[in-house]
């Protein structure tokens, strides 16, 4: 007999919503998901004036995944649109336990707590300045874990006189997911009503990942305010911009398909999410909803300005528009295809404008996907050797190129080690049930999970060899555990998995449905190797192969200094390249590692994967 439940473990006991599936003949394999963040791409490092001077706003509305050096002295928080639930506009600052290259600030450390993410605000000059308040909004949780009572976000401010910081406010989690609270607060005082302010936002909890969620949003300080002035008055983009994809299953689709294909998903039109935030003005505001643009590979396919002037009083609620794809688009492709839209709306507008305009991207290359792009949250199985998961896709429509060459996977840190290796695996539908069949392949090649370098980074694994799909309109892929560690792969909670298409775990007798909402990270790619498959950001006058390797590394190009470090940014060698230099690395652990290759004239940095 199988029983399945679903429970919420206490931080102490690893936080993971484990779905149980008790059986007696091999005890109990567990499928659990964990919040998540992937790695964000670092920050350039902008020098800039030592000391601004109010007003200080900040929407989080920019393109950028990290603050603006502008306003902050920090990027430890991350800014995102996929953490928050209810947002009044583009862009929040997430406050999590992983530090600003996207891993746990400390490893295997689920049930300690301590400070973890801080946003700190570049120098102020409040000197002479009267009725001085510091305002935002706040969002315990949002899509993300609920932080307990333990956990807390708190602010200080640094007096310029004392030279010290002082807590002026709190606020403890409740464990209940909430809409965003607006809080204001005084700055009072000539400690800090002086040149050299500063202020800060500190979140404790879990510093072994995305833990104790917090969502920052609409922070400003100014003078001349009262304690009434929480009120955010602007239209705005309230959503990101929406996936290109149409009503069908998948999110990206290889461009050789036909549109009428059952594997593409063209749209006709995409809906946009806006707000008109604040008091009702006389009239209503005029915007002009639905200027938009619309590129393939850097060409315009189409741009649309003159648009229908929209007035209404519907103010604080969500609103929509619809935009209607260019009938040239995606059409007759011949080659990997890019496209880049932008979506906008002026008029009587208010406020902060670059919340205003939505940008989005679809990559349609050799790959099959059903994610968009962020997981939210990790997935594995656990306490089974041999633990397997199984998706399943529809191939039919593929066409003559429909030969599986690999699967990219966007494995995550979910603040543990990875331990287990794993081969990849392929399952024939069953003869009558939903679930995966007979086994038509499994690797020789052992695996190792690898998280990468980049936010969202997808590592491909090749295949020993390609398998042909074109006797099956269905197939199910996954992989097999080599051990009874979990290794952890991302998960999209924001998409629904198809009923069509479900996925199921288990051991290497039993099969599970899973019952864990949302997508897997995995993208099954065929036909040919992905152009990345070296993982090596290609640099003028330098070669470094074979990339990945087991161990020996050769580099080509003029004389120069090389770095070799591991995501810590510790320095695992050094020292001098000449012409043609052969390292021998069989000593590192597995893993992705930065080379930084440097001469007189130029330094050159590349990613180096260790099998």
């Amino acid at each position: 007999m199988i029983i399945d439940s679903l429970m919420q473990i206490s931080k102490l006991r690893t936080f993971f919503i484990l779905l149980i599936c008790s059986f007696s003949s091999i005890g109990q394999v567990l499928e659990f998901s964990s919040m998540l963040k992937s790695a964000p791409t670092p920050a350039l490092i902008v020098e800039g004036s030592d000391t601004i001077s109010p007003p200080f706003t900040d929407d989080f509305s920019y393109a950028s995944n990290k603050p603006s050096s502008a306003l902050w002295q920090d990027d430890k928080v991350w800014i995102n649109d996929e953490m928050a639930a209810f947002q009044k506009s583009i862009g929040v600052a997430t406050f999590d336990g992983f530090n600003e290259y996207g891993f746990a600030y400390k490893e295997n450390a689920l049930g300690s707590d301590s400070i973890a993410d801080v946003l700190t605000s570049n120098f102020l000059n409040l000197l002479g300045l009267t009725d001085v308040y510091l305002s935002f909004q706040i969002q315990e949780g949002g899509r993300g874990e609920l932080p307990s009572n333990a956990d807390s976000i708190v602010v200080e401010f640094w007096s310029p006189i004392t030279s010290d910081w002082m807590q002026v406010w709190g606020l403890k989690g409740t464990e209940s997911a909430s809409a965003f609270k607006s809080v204001i607060i005084p700055v009072q005082g000539l400690n800090y009503l002086n040149n050299g302010f500063r202020f800060r936002f500190a979140a404790y909890g879990a510093r072994a990942g995305a833990y104790d969620i917090w969502n920052l949003d609409y922070v400003q300080l100014d003078k001349d305010r009262n304690p009434s002035d929480t009120i955010i008055t602007e239209p705005s983009m309230a959503r990101a911009h929406p996936l290109i994809m149409g009503s069908g299953i998948y999110t990206s689709w290889p461009w050789w398909v036909s549109n009428a294909s059952n594997v593409s998903n063209r749209p006709s039109s995409l809906e946009f999410t806006y707000r008109r935030n604040g008091f009702i003005p006389p009239g209503g505001w005029s915007l002009n909803l639905g200027q938009f643009r619309w590129e393939e590979n850097g060409a315009l396919i189409q741009q649309v300005t003159t648009v229908p002037v929209i007035t209404n009083v519907q103010h604080n609620q969500d609103q929509t528009f619809i935009i209607n794809v260019p009938v040239g688009a995606l059409n007759n492709l011949t080659g990997p295809t890019t496209v880049d839209t932008k979506v906008w709306f002026d008029g009587t507008a208010a406020g902060t404008r670059s919340n205003d305009t939505v940008h989005g991207a679809l990559t349609l290359d050799n790959y099959l996907a059903m994610d968009d792009g962020s997981a939210e949250r990790a997935y594995a199985v656990q306490n089974v050797l041999g633990g397997r998961v199984a998706q399943k896709f529809k191939v039919v429509g593929l066409g003559s190129n429909d030969s599986l060459k690999g699967v990219r996977f966007n494995f995550v840190d979910a603040g543990l080690d990875y331990k287990s290796t794993f081969r990849i695996a392929i399952w024939a539908p069953s003869d009558s049930l939903n679930v995966p069949g007979s086994l038509l392949y499994i690797s020789d090649s052992l695996y190792k999970p690898n998280k990468g370098y980049y936010k969202g980074d997808w590592i491909p694994y090749e295949l020993d060899s390609s398998i042909s799909l074109k006797s099956y309109s269905d197939v199910w892929i996954g992989y097999v555990c080599t051990s009874s560690d979990p290794m952890y792969l991302g998960l999209d909670v924001t998409r629904d998995l198809p009923g069509s298409l479900p996925r199921f775990y288990g051991d290497g007798f039993n099969w599970y449905e899973s019952l864990e909402a949302g997508v897997i990270m995995m993208r099954p790619y065929f036909n040919y190797s992905p152009a990345d498959m070296s993982l090596m950001d290609l640099s003028s006058g330098f070669n470094v192969f074979p990339n990945p390797s087991y161990g020996s590394l050769r580099i080509t190009g003029p004389l120069a200094e090389y770095t070799i470090m591991d995501l810590a940014g510790d320095v695992i060698r050094n020292g001098i390249i000449e012409k043609r230099t052969t390292l021998e690395l069989h000593g590192l652990r597995a893993g992705m590692y930065i080379i930084v290759l440097k001469t007189q004239k130029e330094t050159s940095v590349f990613k180096w994967m260790k099998l």
